[in-house]
């Protein structure tokens, strides 16, 4: 949140370039980590590093697209992260075997370096290229303000801030909760559905990271595209667009995220999580997307970042710990994944939808008075 407020006044173009450098230097850190000190302190660090990047791209993106438009792109934003996640699977895998097979890797002045160290030293070299293609392609663009708030005066006090929030609270809730909790029933799959398919179908690590890394990059990437293009489609021809496609993706989810992990064979269940995944990943592009549109051009660096926030605690950490502990405490058992795998996400999605459905009606009354 820190780095949001520094993202709405500072130029975001330099704010990502030094995270960059400071999430690929210390990737490469953590393949020369000792203890495990070390590679928890330079685990901090990416993240750090990385959190610059989200709030200062929703905000260069709310000054490159119009409203109508902003959809999209951010979908395209948001599905780039499905295309690295199917990376680390599928390649990721070959990686580790190659350097399994050759014994690990041995670099000058470092000396013999163990597969994991190794791994993390090759997945930082890209940083330094991409590095170099921010500097010298991305121009800073000029900020402007939206249809419903004028962007100039200086950085927003956080009295303003917590003002604004609650004059549109339900309508920030959908996103800070409604779309986080969609999020939530992804990483609940992603972080366990790999033990499902070991455990109830007896699938190898080989097996899972291939098929579920297809789909990641494939209906992943292509769902949240297509959510954006979606929600600007509906944000055109009826409004609320961003809302709307949100709880579309909670409603059409709900019936293959319950009968996926029921599968009576791990290629039914892959099937079946084609269309989990394409559905729920529909609104992670147009949800968060709904900010830079409704918010003032100096407030959207650090309201993306609360949303971040929101999206971190709920989505990777509450959520695939809810499995967790339905699978030990509630069932009892390792194999009874199955049942954790249907009755989190629906629990999950029905949730979501009550905070959807909320900013909506909220949007419209607001729409409404407008018009009156």
């Amino acid at each position: 949140m820190p780095l949001g407020r520094i993202a709405d006044s500072a130029s975001r173009k330099r704010l990502v370039a030094a995270g960059l450098c400071v999430w690929t230097g210390a990737t490469a850190i953590c393949g020369l980590a000792g203890n495990f000190v070390q590679l928890f302190c330079a685990r901090i660090l990416v993240g750090a590093g990385e959190a610059t990047l989200t709030p200062s791209t929703y905000s260069m993106l709310g000054d490159l697209f119009r409203p109508q438009r902003l959809a999209l792109p951010c979908g395209v934003y948001a599905g780039s992260s499905f295309v690295g996640s199917a990376i680390a699977l599928i390649a990721g895998g070959a990686l580790l075997s190659h350097l399994a097979a050759a014994g690990g890797l041995t670099l000058p002045w470092i000396g013999q370096l163990k597969v994991w160290q190794a791994a993390f030293l090759l997945a930082a070299a890209p940083g330094v290229l991409v590095w170099l293609l921010l500097v010298t392609t991305v121009s800073e663009p000029a900020r402007r303000g939206t249809q419903a708030r004028d962007s100039s005066g200086p950085r927003p006090t956080l009295r303003e801030l917590f003002a604004f929030y609650r004059a549109n609270t339900r309508a920030f809730n959908a996103v800070f909760f409604g779309v986080s909790l969609l999020g939530a029933v992804q990483f609940s799959i992603g972080a366990w559905g790999p033990a499902y398919f070991m455990r109830v179908h007896g699938w190898t690590p080989g097996q899972v990271g291939a098929a579920y890394g297809l789909v990641l990059l494939t209906c992943g990437s292509g769902g949240a595209i297509a959510g954006g293009w979606f929600a600007d489609f509906l944000q055109v021809r009826y409004g609320q667009g961003h809302l709307r496609a949100a709880l579309f993706s909670a409603m059409a989810t709900l019936p293959f995220a319950a009968a996926f992990p029921l599968a009576a064979s791990g290629e039914r269940a892959v099937w079946l999580l084609v269309p989990t995944v394409f559905f729920g990943s529909l609104s992670l592009g147009a949800g968060p997307a709904l900010i830079p549109v409704f918010a003032p051009a100096r407030m959207r660096g650090v309201l993306v970042a609360v949303y971040l926030f929101a999206a971190s605690l709920i989505g990777q950490a509450i959520g695939p710990w809810l499995v967790a502990a339905c699978t030990q405490y509630l069932f009892g058992a390792p194999e009874r994944v199955r049942d954790s795998l249907v009755l989190v996400p629906v629990m999950l999605l029905l949730l979501s939808a009550v905070f959807l459905i909320a900013g909506l009606r909220a949007q419209q009354r607001s729409a409404a008075a407008v018009s009156a």
